[in-house]
């Protein structure tokens, strides 16, 4: 973490943006408190009253482009950075060296996993590869370096027969994908998407998302012979001309939930599309055939790619099916009423469950219990 950071969040002047990475790194561990605490604790009086940007804008207006005082400004400048945070780099070594007694030790026995890069490649003839961190796997059209996936593009038109590959990410995983025609896809964990090896010239790009979670950086149509990209599920259908959006369909969820990041795209069912506009999300309530249209906060739909859990306002039985997905763990609730109490956090998904549910229990004085792997609320 940036001392700048800290120094604007105690200054009260964070953005949005940096916000939610000061409290995902907030969150994160006992000994990011302490250190954030002490900072602002011994914060010097005055510095907030200093903006460097605009004192520097506004002296080096007054150089006349002279190389020479630019180098010696620039040192300066250093320096005195230096010299106000000198005070805050010693505390922050001190704090780093120092045990914090508060540190819990988690037995072997009850240790969850992080979740990692890992999937299950079923190829055309049924086959299986599994991909995992360490492990390479690569043939004439597509490679893996056990973190990603990717096809290269090459002329179908004289093919009768387009193979059909299979990515399934199990709970506990994630992955990154790159179809033949250069679309980007990060697929979150216990998704199974379904594509072609390759695709036909000017004939619609088809990818069914089966199940699970999806981030789609499609390529633009104008690069394909304006062949459309289509992304079928069973019960929605996604038409794209180039654009980068987010689904969400989940097998045991009563809905698929589209947010729309930029460009334009057309949801609903194969006969009733309507559009999505950047910045909103639609809702299909599966077998009710009822669509609703919303603007959301992206950042918070989309965060889970950049590797952090946004929840606002999320119920903890939400919050829990979350994290069950990617620490593979099961979650039992013995108290019924808890499932609806709402909560606010960001949290990296490199974090411990155990810090994670920690600061649930602080904040909402929820009580876990940790057994294997499974975790009952109460």
């Amino acid at each position: 973490m940036e001392f700048k950071l800290l120094l604007k969040k105690i200054n009260d002047s964070l953005t949005d943006e940096e916000t939610k990475i000061f409290e995902a790194w907030y969150n994160e561990s006992p000994k990011h408190r302490n250190y954030y605490n002490r900072v602002k604790k011994n914060y010097p009086e005055g510095l907030d009253k200093v903006n460097v940007d605009i004192g520097w804008k506004a002296i080096s207006s007054k150089i006349n482009n002279r190389k020479r005082w630019r180098s010696y400004l620039k040192f300066a400048a250093a320096f005195i950075v230096l010299l106000v945070a000198g005070r805050l780099w010693l505390m922050h070594n001190t704090e780093q060296d120092a045990p914090l007694k508060e540190e819990t030790v988690v037995s072997v026995k009850n240790h969850i996993e992080i979740g990692t890069d890992k999937a299950t490649l079923t190829l055309d003839d049924g086959s299986r590869i599994a991909l995992e961190k360490g492990n390479t796997y690569q043939t004439d059209k597509v490679s893996s370096n056990g973190e990603r996936l990717v096809y290269k593009g090459d002329d179908t038109s004289s093919k009768e027969h387009i193979a059909q590959n299979t990515l399934t990410i199990q709970r506990g995983g994630q992955f990154f994908l790159v179809l033949a025609d250069g679309t980007k896809v990060w697929i979150n964990s216990e998704t199974q998407l379904k594509y072609p090896v390759a695709f036909m010239p000017g004939k619609a790009r088809k990818v069914e998302l089966v199940y699970g979670e999806a981030y789609f950086e499609v390529s633009p149509s104008s690069e394909h012979n304006g062949s459309h990209f289509l992304l079928y599920n069973e019960n929605q259908k996604v038409d794209v001309l180039g654009t980068q959006f987010n689904i969400k369909a989940y097998r045991i969820e009563d809905e698929i939930v589209t947010t729309l990041v930029e460009g334009e795209v057309f949801v609903g069912s194969e006969n009733d599309l309507q559009k999505l506009s950047p910045g909103y999300q639609s809702k299909l309530k599966v077998g009710r055939d009822e669509f609703t249209l919303s603007l959301v906060d992206v950042y918070d739909e989309i965060s889970w790619k950049d590797g952090i859990f946004t929840f606002k306002n999320k119920s903890l039985e939400g919050i829990m099916e979350v994290l069950s997905r990617w620490y593979d763990i099961n979650v039992i609730f013995k108290n019924e009423d808890i499932k609806t109490m709402t909560f606010n956090g960001v949290f990296r998904k490199s974090q411990r469950i155990e810090d994670i549910l920690d600061i649930i229990q602080n904040t909402n004085e929820v009580e876990f219990e940790i057994n294997q792997k499974t975790i009952t609320m109460k």
